[in-house]
């Protein structure tokens, strides 16, 4: 066996109408499955998997500890346009380790960030 890298991120979505919007008329990224409770994104190499339905409150927490980094370039670019498009955008910030960063949120809370490093 060899892993190959991420297949796909999953999440649950309290209004699939809204994230359809949010990932890809806000973000801009293509829709490539839609289906009654299930909508697909591409955005690079990735693929996001959003689907309807909730969880307890006691379950999705653990969750909400983790976030999803997504490589870019253009880090300053993509920074203002989402800030003009509306999202809700921290500074950007810069790591020791060469890499520079900033966060913004998922109408559900799910916490993504877009990163540029100049490590390849």
């Amino acid at each position: 066996m060899a892993i190959e890298g991420v297949f796909y991120v999953f999440a649950l979505v309290s209004d699939l109408g809204r994230a359809k919007r949010f990932y890809g008329d806000t973000l801009g990224w293509k829709l490539g499955t839609d289906e009654e409770r299930i909508a697909g994104f591409s955005f690079g190499s990735g693929y996001l998997v959003a689907h309807a339905g909730s969880r307890p409150e006691s379950e999705r927490r653990h969750a909400r500890d983790m976030h999803i980094a997504v490589r870019v370039s253009g880090l300053e670019a993509e920074h203002a346009r989402l800030a003009e498009r509306g999202v809700d955008v921290s500074p950007i910030e810069l790591h020791p380790w060469g890499e520079r960063n900033f966060s913004f949120k998922d109408p559900d809370g799910y916490l993504w960030v877009y990163s540029e490093t100049s490590q390849t």
